[in-house]
Order: C-alpha cells, then structure tokens, then sequence
C-alpha cells in the first residue's frame, strides 16, 4: 500500500499479529480499534494499521490531533465539515449494492462457517439472505407478538419470588425460547432452569476467549475442530465438559433443523420454519438447497446471535434505567397511559407511539453498540479512492460502530445515558451515526424482531417491578469487551418488586 497513510508504530507488522495484538492480552477486538484511533494523532482521520489494512476513525481525530495541531491552519468549522463528507463517503462501503465484500481476514475465521454471517461472496449472501428475509420482515413479526408476550410473560412471572436475580442470563434464556419456538417449533426451555443458568449458557460464558485467538492461530483453531469431531462425546466430556455442552447445543440446533427438513420432504409443507425455503431449490434465482452442514450453521447463528445481541442491550437497559431513577420513572408514567395495570400486555404497535420509550430503547442501543470491534471489508477488484487517495483492489478496511456512537461531536456526553436526546426536533444527524445493527445490505436480518422483543419486554418489566441493584451487584461487572460482540466482564445482579399500581 502506498505510503502516504500515516503508520501508526506497529503498523509494519504482519496484519494478523497487529489486528490481535490486544487479543492475546484481553480478547478485546474493540482493542484493535482503539489502537487505530490513537493513531490518528499523527495526521489525518485514515491510517494505515496494518501492511494491507486502514482504519477510519473520525472520533480520535477530532479529539486529539486534529484540533490540537492542525486548528492553527484550519478554521475549525470548515475542518469539521470535511471530516463528516470524508466520513459519509467512507459509510458508503456499507450501503446497499456496495463493491466492497466481507473480508475473509474475519469472516472465515468466525464459529459459524457456513452460515450467512460468513458468506463473503456477494451473489451468495443475496441468495441465502433472501430465503430467509420473508421470515423476518415486519409484518411476520407482528404476527409474532402473541408468541414474544406469552414468553415475556413467563419470563416475568419466573422473576416473581426469586431472590438474587441474574437478570443478563435471564433476558439470554428469554430470547433463546423465543427464537427456538420460531425458527424450530420447539422451544429450548431455557426458561425453565430455576436460575437461567442452562448448562450449554454456562459452557458458552467460559469458551468467550476462544474465538479471537481462532483469528490469531487458524490452524490451531482447524486441527482442535478436527480432532473434537473424531473423539466421541464421552472423551470430549472427560477432556472439555464446557466444549461437549457447546457441542451437544450446537447438535440440538442442527438436529431440529434437520429435522424439519425431514418433515418437509416428506410433504408437510404447511409448518411453520424460517428454513423452509432453503430446504429447496430455487431455479428461478439459481440457488441450490442448504446442505445439512450450511442448515445447521444457519440454526446456530440463528439463536445465538438473538441471544447476545438481545440480552446484552436489554441489560444495558435495565443498567441504566435503575442507575438513573429519574429516567425509569419518567418511562413509567409514560407506560401507564397505555398499561393500565401493572401485568398488562401490551402490543408493539402501541408502544411505537410513546416517544420517550422509543428514546430509552435507542439510547439503550447506543450503548449497547451491536458489533463495536472492527468490520473489515475489502476493496473491490476496480480499487477505491478515500479521502483523495488511491487504494488497490485487496486492501482491507474497517471502522467499528463504537467510535460513531460515541462521537462527542454527534452525541454530547456520548457516555451518559440520556434519552432526551432523542426527542429534539431533528435528530437525523444522530440517525446517520446511528448503527446497532449495521447498515446496508449485510445489515442485521432480524433487526425487527430484535425491535419487537426489546420494546414488549423493557416496557413489561418497568411496568410490573420496582428493579433494584443487588447488595452482591459490582459496577465493574458493567465494564464489556468485544468479542465480537460485547460482553460484560460481570452479570447484572437485581432485585425486583411487584408495582401495587
């Protein structure tokens, strides 16, 4: 790459021991950005972070060397008004009909191979995405809402009479049984374990280290995978017990998957599965069935990727909501006008007319950041010119949410939670920093049954209980880092208390 980036210290090293070089120490990816963004002291908001890798961050620029040396040559408006026109041409790697592919650099490297997620190819991704997006459109969430407010209600109903509550295990067996129960017709039960503490949860809670060093050591990560599928489960329990319960919850996604294909060849072409049109060919498009490898993969990300997403931002939520009582309570009084009593349901439809529970859940979504670490893409085979400057095909470049949502400039006081943000008379410069589940045509396919669930279930749980921190609750178990996605050094402990109105 040509040298006219500037280089943060490390950024001749090997791209893979430079992107993971805080891996090794914490598994933090969002490390890596961070280690981009300091760079940008030494020049403008693009750098070079590895050989064949650059890094935008606008955030880090404005903060530190941008205004510290550059404002005694430049107005400071006019630099403001080209960095955000340099930083919306450098969003448009992410749009809808983008060039500019998934890198193999992270996405073959993920725990999911052969599911959507990883798909680099863009024909490809196309194909198996519009299989599955009918199932996740708006209107078929809607007509979910009986079945997200029976497992919200008995989500609530296990919190009544229990002590010392992990409410974050409790929001992930939430999401697990509602996902599960649609993508499967059978739910996994995850509800019913007396503390939410299923032992495939627990088993995943102390694997969380071991992806990032699957992108450090890929070979290592291909001969364990290898040889875990050569040992019979007995042996992998005596060696593992917490890799055989991953593996034992990943054979349930798969066979339940497999199972409905089954099911369908068959001829029962009525049920109910997200996977139906994947069990088939579609010549018109030109897409061949899911093999029985890919339908599994897909049944994996499926539940997981609900369950960490979701049940991190519902308790970052609940976090702050208790943490700013003036907030809950201002939420309260807003859900009363349409839950009359405190175990009342309610419908999605409803909710999206009540402006400041609309603001908490975006907040809490800010907060929350989806996929805060970086995610690379690749220029495309015509090259790509950024900020004035060429680069060629191959090169790869990220950004990571967490530095947009946190922009000082965008979101004043990014790291105080506060709603009322959100309900100034024009928000669209927060919208266009705005991006918890990506953007463009690899954005999350189930944002809105992601919306459904977190706005049915924060606006129930205010409603019917007083939630309170703990005595054994720590503030440093809020501290997260980024495993992909976030995930919080510690559980959130709560109390609650039935409303008497």
């Amino acid at each position: 790459m040509a040298s006219f980036f500037p280089n943060i210290t490390l950024g001749n090293l090997p791209q893979q021991f430079l992107q993971h070089i805080q891996t090794l120490s914490t598994g933090d990816l969002l490390q890596y950005a961070l280690i981009a963004g300091g760079a940008s002291v030494f020049s403008w908001p693009i750098v070079r972070t590895a050989p064949n890798m650059i890094h935008f961050n606008d955030i880090d620029t404005y903060n530190q060397y941008v205004i510290i040396q550059v404002l005694k040559y430049l107005k400071k408006e006019l630099l403001l008004l080209k960095i955000r026109e340099k930083l919306i041409r450098f969003l448009r790697i992410f749009k809808v009909g983008t060039k500019y592919p998934k890198s193999a650099s992270l996405y073959t490297n993920l725990t999911t191979q052969g599911s959507l997620l990883n798909i680099t190819d863009f024909h490809e991704a196309y194909l198996r995405r519009s299989a599955l997006q009918p199932y996740f459109s708006k209107q078929s969430v809607r007509k979910l809402e009986g079945l997200i407010n029976s497992k919200v209600s008995k989500f609530l109903d296990r919190l009544d009479g229990m002590d010392t509550i992990n409410i974050s295990r409790g929001f992930r067996c939430l999401a697990c049984d509602v996902i599960t129960t649609y993508s499967y017709e059978k739910c996994f039960e995850a509800l019913e374990d007396p503390a939410f503490a299923p032992d495939w949860l627990l088993a995943f809670e102390s694997l969380l280290d071991i992806p990032p060093f699957a992108e450090i050591f890929p070979p290592l990560m291909i001969f364990l995978t290898w040889l875990f599928e050569k040992l019979d489960r007995a042996t992998i329990r005596k060696i593992s017990p917490s890799v055989s319960a991953v593996l034992d919850f990943t054979d349930q996604c798969g066979t339940a998957v497999r199972r409905q294909k089954s099911r369908w060849d068959a001829g029962e072409k009525d049920m109910v599965t997200i996977f139906a049109q994947l069990f088939q060919d579609d010549p018109k498009k030109g897409r061949k069935a899911s093999t029985d490898s890919e339908l599994g993969a897909d049944a994996l990300l499926t539940v997981s990727a609900g369950m960490d997403t979701l049940g991190h931002t519902l308790t970052q939520a609940t976090y702050y909501l208790v943490k700013n009582p003036d907030i809950q309570s201002k939420l309260l009084s807003e859900l009363k006008t349409v839950m009359k009593n405190p175990k009342d349901d309610v419908s999605e439809e409803v909710l999206e007319h009540l402006p400041f529970l609309q603001a908490c859940l975006k907040e809490s979504l800010r907060f929350a950041h989806g996929a805060p670490g970086p995610l690379p893409r690749d220029v495309p085979p015509s090259g790509a010119t950024i900020m004035g400057h060429y680069l060629p095909p191959g090169t790869i470049t990220s950004t990571s949410q967490y530095l947009y949502h946190t922009n000082p400039d965008i979101f004043p006081e990014p790291l105080k939670f506060n709603p009322e943000r959100w309900l100034v008379e024009d928000t669209r410069e927060q919208e266009r920093y705005f991006m918890p589940f990506s953007r463009g045509a690899r954005v999350c396919i189930g944002l809105n049954l992601a919306w459904g669930e977190l706005s049915l279930t924060l606006a129930r749980l205010v409603r019917r209980y007083e939630v309170s921190f703990s005595d054994e609750f720590k503030e440093e178990n809020m501290q997260w880092k980024a495993l992909f996605v976030p995930i919080t050094k510690g559980p959130l402990l709560v109390n609650v208390k039935e409303r008497e109105e």
